[in-house]
C-alpha cells in the first residue's frame, strides 16, 4: 500500500521472481533501482504489480510500495553464456497505468521507469508533474515466444520517449543502430551501457565514450538499473550529463561484484572509488 511520505524518487516497474536451482529470489529492475536511490540517501517509493505469492517488502527494506494486485508475479529464468544473458519468462504480472500512481506521490521531483516485461503503459507520465524522468528501457525492447524464450524487439518509444530526459539501454538489449538513430532525435540523453567496455553517452548532439571502472564480475544482474538510478540522482545534483554518467558507471561497477542486491553501493563507497580512478 502507499505511504503518506513525499518521495524524492518514484520508481515504476514490476518486481520479479528469478528462479534458481535453490528456489527463487526476488528481483526486477525496480528493486535494484529503488535500493540504489535509498543507498544514495534519498527517499524512494515504488509502484509495482505482483501476485500474492511474493511480498515485495521482504526485498525493499522499508521502501514504500503501492502494489497493483495481479494473478501472477513476473517470473524469469536467467542464464549467462559467454558473457551474454539468456532469459526465459514463465509468468507476467499486470500492466501499470497512470491511475495506479498514488496521488501523494505525483509531485515527486524524480521518476525512474524500470519496466521488465512491457508492463508500463504509455499513459504513466500523465501521472507526474514537472519531474525529471529517466528510463531503463530493457522491458520495452523485449518480447517472448510461446515457450517463454525472450528475444529483442524494436520499440519506437511510443508516447514515452519524447517526454523523458534520459534513456538507458545495454549492449545485451541488441538495439539496432537505426533504432538508436531514431531515439537520438526524440530524447536528449541516451546512455548505452557496455559492461567491461564502459559506457557511451549521447548528449548535446554527439556520442562520448566513458571507460569502465575495474571490477571483479560475479553477477551482472541489475547493473543497468543501478546505473540508471545513480545517473538520475547525480544528474539532479550536478546538472552535468557526463558527471552523472561517470558516477553511475562507478555505482554499477560495485553491483556486479556481488550476488543480487548485495552489491548496491552507498555514496561513500562510490566517491572513494571515483577518487582512485
Amino acid at each position: 500500500m502507499s505511504s503518506p511520505i513525499k518521495p524524492d524518487v518514484v520508481v515504476v516497474g514490476n518486481v520479479t521472481k528469478d528462479l534458481t536451482k535453490e528456489g527463487y529470489v526476488l528481483g526486477g529492475g525496480v528493486s535494484y533501482a529503488a535500493l540504489t536511490v535509498k543507498a544514495l540517501g534519498l527517499n524512494p517509493a515504488v509502484v509495482t504489480s505482483c501476485g500474492i505469492d511474493v511480498d515485495p517488502s521482504a526485498l525493499l527494506q522499508g521502501i514504500p510500495a503501492h502494489v497493483v494486485p495481479s494473478n501472477s508475479t513476473t517470473t524469469f529464468v536467467n542464464s549467462y553464456h559467454g558473457g551474454r544473458r539468456r532469459q526465459v519468462i514463465k509468468a507476467v504480472a499486470n500492466v501499470i497505468f497512470a491511475a495506479d500512481v498514488p496521488d501523494d506521490w505525483r509531485a515527486a521531483p524524480l521518476v525512474l521507469l524500470a519496466p521488465i516485461a512491457r508492463e508500463i503503459d504509455d499513459s504513466i507520465l500523465d501521472a507526474f508533474h514537472s519531474a525529471t524522468v529517466a528510463a531503463s528501457i530493457q522491458g520495452w525492447v523485449r518480447d517472448w515466444d510461446d515457450q517463454g524464450n525472450v528475444f529483442s524487439k524494436p520499440w519506437d518509444g511510443g508516447r514515452v520517449l519524447e517526454r523523458i530526459d534520459a534513456v538507458q539501454f545495454s549492449d545485451d538489449d541488441d538495439v539496432p543502430s537505426e533504432q538508436i538513430a531514431q531515439w537520438n532525435e526524440r530524447c536528449p540523453v541516451l546512455l548505452n551501457t557496455r559492461g567491461s567496455k564502459g559506457c557511451r553517452i549521447w548528449t548535446r548532439g554527439a556520442w562520448r565514450d566513458l571507460p569502465a571502472f575495474s571490477a571483479n564480475e560475479v553477477d551482472p544482474t541489475g547493473a543497468g538499473d543501478v546505473f540508471s538510478a545513480a545517473y538520475l540522482v547525480r544528474f539532479r545534483e550536478s546538472e552535468d550529463e557526463l558527471d552523472a554518467a561517470r558516477f553511475a558507471g562507478c555505482a554499477a561497477s560495485f553491483c556486479v561484484e556481488r550476488q543480487g542486491v548485495e552489491g548496491i553501493p552507498n555514496r561513500v563507497q562510490i566517491e572513494a572509488r571515483l577518487r582512485r580512478k
